[in-house]
């Protein structure tokens, strides 16, 4: 058979058309997850935002009938976990559960962060927040809120703090706290509340902001005592509990939050896909339920609104940082 000049050029026509195509909607996203999934966690097993990322691994798992799996790389506030995620081929099977220090604080105000947390990964859903509460040893001196203030605000006397880490959302919810009420204090940071809560119930450090996850059960045991809570609204949390930000410091609260994420670049497929997986789990009264004995709470959204939030809390920080004169090395 004989081609036709224009009869080539229309099947060349086709065949660009075809390729456009493919590039449009890579192969694999219809059905995705094909295989096992690893979501990548940048703090130590334990820890709140592990334990809501096995939440919803779990969930994920059930509802796709494939693998979630999650691997944890603590360290540097979570910037260990992104710098490996941000370098994952872009087909929805290396994903990071972000943190609030991870992506809205450790990238604006630490030099020699190697990423960009609105350029270098796509945004897929918003999951949950928790607020944090003043936390002391049980056998601390300090029995209320008050008296801890008093004692620090003299300047004969030192206090200590422990954290998550360098960057890590209790560390400025303490320089913060450190600042508004005028006591001396010295930060302590450990890698993830695990370490930290181990030499907290010590007495090695005087203080932490530590979220409920892992300090009520440590107050059940005997072996911690919440002072204040860092919540923005008091219908969080254990009742009767002092509330800084309405009955102390207007306009104090701590308030971590983490979100599912991918590397740049990531099919708008896989990622409407993945949304609205999530917002579906989270807003099932079983998962619901799960959440309130860990002290968190749903915080769901579209992409573009996670985006937004990683914006909006980043200007934040960076005027708490810049108030409180805080200098992460």
């Amino acid at each position: 058979m004989t081609i036709t000049r224009r009869t080539a050029i229309r099947m060349a026509s086709a065949m660009l058309s075809a390729g456009a195509l493919a590039m449009a909607a890579p192969a694999g996203a219809a059905g995705y997850p094909e295989k096992p999934v690893t979501i990548y966690v940048g703090f130590s097993a334990g820890g709140p935002t592990d334990i809501v990322a096995r939440l919803l691994a779990e969930k994920l798992t059930q509802k796709f009938g494939q693998s979630f799996i999650v691997d944890n790389k603590a360290g540097a506030s979570g910037a260990v976990a992104a710098n490996q995620v941000k370098k994952a081929s872009p087909d929805g099977y290396t994903l990071m559960i972000g943190s609030s220090s991870t992506l809205s604080i450790i990238p604006f105000v630490q030099k020699g962060v190697q990423y960009d947390s609105i350029k270098d990964f796509s945004p897929i859903a918003l999951v949950a927040s928790y607020p944090y509460y003043l936390t002391v040893p049980q056998h601390s001196r300090f029995t209320s809120y008050d008296q801890l203030v008093a004692y620090g605000r003299d300047k004969d006397n030192q206090l200590t703090y422990a954290s998550a880490g360098n960057g890590a959302v209790n560390h400025l919810a303490g320089e913060w706290f450190k600042s508004e009420t005028g006591i001396n204090a010295i930060h302590v940071p450990y890698k993830g509340d695990s370490a930290a809560i181990t030499d907290l119930v010590a007495g090695r450090v005087d203080f932490a902001f530590l979220a409920g996850v892992v300090a009520i059960p440590q107050v059940q045991a005997g072996k911690l005592r919440i002072l204040a809570s860092a919540s923005s609204s008091p219908d969080k949390g254990p009742k009767d509990t002092l509330v800084i930000g309405q009955a102390r410091l207007p306009g104090f609260a701590a308030e971590p939050w983490n979100g599912l994420m991918g590397p740049a670049g990531l099919p708008a497929e896989i990622v409407g896909k993945l949304n609205a997986a999530v917002n579906d789990i989270m807003a099932s009264p079983e998962v619901k339920a799960k959440l309130l004995t860990l002290d968190q709470y749903p915080f769901t959204g579209t992409p573009t609104q996670f985006k937004e939030y990683i914006q909006s809390q980043s200007a934040h920080w960076a005027g708490v940082i810049k108030k409180s004169n805080i200098v992460l090395e």
